[in-house]
């Protein structure tokens, strides 16, 4: 991850549509790496890579468990 402060702008500019499109295709339940992986294979813009960074190491069961992490995130 490049730096705390641009994790944080990044959490704050995202679009939760983005995340969802990044990681477009992955099959459920799916751990924080899985979703980076696939984040990566979409050649997801490195801004949605460091979001998903920050994410809790856990399994997530489908897009919605995704977009509810990513919502937490920005609300810290």
């Amino acid at each position: 991850m490049r730096g705390t402060t641009e994790a944080a702008r990044a959490l704050q500019e995202l679009d939760p549509q983005i995340i969802e499109v990044s990681t477009s295709g992955m099959e459920y339940p799916a751990s924080k790496s899985d979703l980076i992986t696939r984040a990566k294979e979409s050649e997801a813009p490195q801004m949605v890579l460091d979001v998903l960074d920050m994410f809790e190491d856990r399994q997530y069961s489908d897009p919605n468990d995704v977009k509810s992490e990513f919502l937490k995130l920005r609300q810290k």
